[in-house]
């Protein structure tokens, strides 16, 4: 995955929310416990709008 301006990786799994990990140098522990990493722009997305009713 490329490198990003925070510098943060996320990482989901179904029925959890985003973990937001800076400074890995390696994801395989995260992905050996069943993680997805995703792109900054998939997590950013998947936030509800700021002005959207709770």
């Amino acid at each position: 995955m490329s490198d990003n301006a925070s510098g943060a990786r996320y990482f989901t799994r179904p029925g959890e929310g985003v973990q937001a990990v800076y400074n890995l140098k390696d994801a395989t522990p995260y992905a050996e416990l069943g993680y997805e990493e995703v792109d900054e722009a998939a997590y950013q997305a998947s936030l509800p709008a700021p002005d959207a009713p709770a």
